[in-house]
């Protein structure tokens, strides 16, 4: 059959199902396809509408959370097919737009994992295949019914977001309904948000005692906005903390700038920055009529990346040091760790190190580079593409112990003393960017490792004492409900470090441990760019000074709102090298290509390692209580002394 007759079929399919038919019955939970006019058949999951905050819906709807657009709707079950049953004939492969297909992806995926497959690592590719292969259960589940139908908890997360959403809209649409009465009758009860507002914009009170947030003067002020003149209330400031971080798939934020809300957003043009700011704080905050002038003004420049003279930007005025990283490390207040543990009045000794969640052994570069003599390294890794990376680069020097599930405290007692314990659990089912993620203690997922970690480092305080010098590593961009309880369980608050401080890109993490002045926010005075890590002579150029956080997805080499490539080259548009993203990581030019790897598996290994800089900024104490040799350092990616 021709492609073109093929999609007349598909077509003749298509049209067949809009007529409505067979009213859909599921529960929530339940994967379907859902048709609103002018879109195609779409991916999403039943939902409860209270969860959303929706009034009950109509008899014969359902509230349906639509996958990658991150939404709601109430659909009649006409317009509803069961996801799995009708995925050849709803499923339009014609259809190129990023979000249809990484809606449809995030669907296969979960449904991959309801059918007893670890879909987390598939490629876009493996699981539309395993779709159009007809959703062949795992041979290790015989039974579909032992999977309970669930609601995934970033679901769950988003909804929860979407209901608080809707409730601040709520009120500041009465807000903005006072602000543009001119008669004071019409406002006879102005809600005490508008009295502040308005108190403000007559300059009877200084805009630094009132929160930005939620507009009010009447909270307990904990700090002020890391971007704009304004304050923040304790509980905004956690809603701020929270998504200060989270970028969408497209490397676009995903909550306003100003008040951390979703919603209708202007994006920023700017492709190192692509901040989004909300209709409602224009409306509140900006001059009269700045919407329609950003509109007009496209490509637009934010308020922090333009003139901040500008006569359009009313009250959202930056601060001086908004790029300052103490601005952002200041969020995150943990206190200067002053070790408990003394230094040797003996002759220092070399360091042992057991390092979880190994990956390609960039705790080693770290350590080598600093000029520590390693007495053992241990690695715990099941990766078999990075134990190679390890063994090429590090040869006998690492001894690989395997999969930390299986690291009794027998084992652990016969690798001997640990002085250093590290690692940093797979962070795709903490983050916020992944809508589909399973938090901390689902089984099938991998964001329950870190229980392996806090299991690991307290069998170590038992056989040898505190004595122990221990960091844990995890994405910045989790829910803080999470972060709360990694926090009570390593009984410490984490500090924030972005490897844009230190490096060309944006790398964003949690860091919780015990090295002597981990709580510090002063960082050596690094401005690296990316053009220090282009390739000399071959007449490439950066485009942008910072690269957005490489994951294991090709498009997160995209940069800006418009998907651009960060490297010009004889004026065309190229995309990063794997050699220069070594660099940018801090690693030695050539470190990830061993045996046969592609340029993809190359990348996806770089995805999930830990940036060398920031790691060598926090392990820098330790050279006070370890023997030490000569001081290495990378230089155009080749390790030098």
């Amino acid at each position: 059959m021709s492609s073109l007759e093929s999609r007349r079929r598909k077509k003749i399919v298509a049209k067949r199902l809009l007529n409505p038919s067979d009213p859909f019955e599921g529960p929530e939970g339940s994967l379907v396809w859902g048709k609103l006019r002018n879109f195609p058949w779409w991916p999403g999951i039943i939902v409860d509408e209270h969860a959303c905050g929706l009034s009950c819906i109509p008899s014969g709807q359902f509230c349906i959370f639509w996958f990658a657009d991150r939404r709601v709707s109430g659909v009649q079950n006409k317009w509803m097919k069961d996801f799995k049953k009708h995925y050849e004939q709803c499923f339009d492969p014609t259809v190129k737009q990023a979000l249809y297909v990484s809606g449809v992806e995030e669907a296969v995926k979960l449904c991959a994992k309801r059918l007893g497959h670890n879909a987390e690592s598939w490629t876009k590719k493996e699981a539309l295949c395993w779709a159009q292969a007809g959703f062949q259960r795992s041979a290790n589940r015989k039974v579909e019914e032992v999977t309970p139908i669930f609601v995934p908890d970033g679901v769950q997360d988003d909804l929860l977001l979407i209901k608080r959403c809707r409730k601040s809209n709520e009120k500041n649409n009465k807000l903005l309904e006072n602000c543009g009465s001119s008669s004071e009758a019409s406002s006879s009860q102005p809600s005490f948000q508008y009295d502040d507002l308005k108190k403000v914009k007559k300059g009877e009170m200084d805009i630094e005692k009132l929160c930005l947030r939620c507009r009010s003067s009447k909270v307990q002020i904990v700090g002020e906005h890391p971007y704009f003149k304004g304050s923040l209330c304790k509980i905004c400031m956690e809603t701020v903390k929270e998504h200060i971080f989270t970028f969408g798939a497209d490397g676009i934020h995903m909550h306003c700038a100003i008040c951390s809300n979703a919603g209708e957003v202007f994006v920023c043009s700017n492709p190192q920055c692509c901040k989004v700011y909300c209709h409602v704080c224009i409306d509140l905050l900006a001059s009269e009529g700045a919407k329609n002038w950003i509109r007009e003004k496209e490509p637009w420049l934010c308020f922090l990346c333009d003139d901040p003279l500008s006569s359009m930007h009313g009250f959202i005025k930056p601060r001086p040091d908004w790029m300052n990283c103490q601005r952002i490390s200041a969020l995150f207040p943990a206190n200067n760790i002053m070790s408990s543990i003394p230094l040797s009045k003996k002759s220092k000794s070399g360091l042992r190190v057991l390092s979880l969640f190994d990956g390609i052994s960039t705790g080693m570069v770290v350590l080598k580079m600093m000029g520590i003599k390693v007495e053992k390294y241990y690695a715990s890794e099941v990766d078999k593409d990075a134990i190679n990376v390890s063994k090429v680069n590090h040869g006998d020097s690492i001894e690989h112990i395997g999969d930390v599930e299986l690291l009794s405290p027998e084992k652990l007692s016969r690798l001997g003393p640990i002085d250093l314990l590290i690692g940093g659990s797979p962070c795709t089912e903490l983050s916020l960017v992944n809508p589909a993620r399973k938090g901390l203690y689902d089984t099938e997922g991998s964001g329950y490792l870190f229980f392996d970690f806090y299991r690991v480092l307290m069998t170590l305080q038992v056989l040898h004492g505190k004595n122990i010098f221990w960091i844990f590593e995890n994405t910045a961009s989790m829910p803080y409900r999470l972060r709360n309880v990694i926090t009570r369980f390593l009984g410490c608050d984490p500090v924030v470090i972005d490897a844009s401080w230190l490096s060309a890109q944006r790398r964003a993490r949690f860091f919780w441990g015990n090295i002597p002045g981990l709580g510090r926010t002063e960082l050596p005075e690094i401005n690296m760019k990316l053009d220090e890590c282009l390739m000399p002579g071959m007449e490439r150029k950066a485009v942008v000074e910072k690269i957005r956080t490489v994951t294991t997805q090709s498009n997160s080499l995209l940069q800006g709102k418009n998907r651009i490539f960060p490297v010009k080259m004889k004026e065309e548009m190229d995309a990063v090298w794997i050699t220069e993203l070594e660099v940018i990581f801090g690693l030695p030019l050539h470190y990830t290509d061993t045996g046969n790897l592609q340029l993809r598996e190359r990348r996806q290994l770089l995805g999930r390692a830990w940036s060398v800089p920031v790691v060598k900024h926090i392990l820098q104490p330790l050279k006070l209580y370890f023997k030490c040799e000569r001081e290495k350092s990378v230089k155009q990616g080749k390790m030098t002394t």
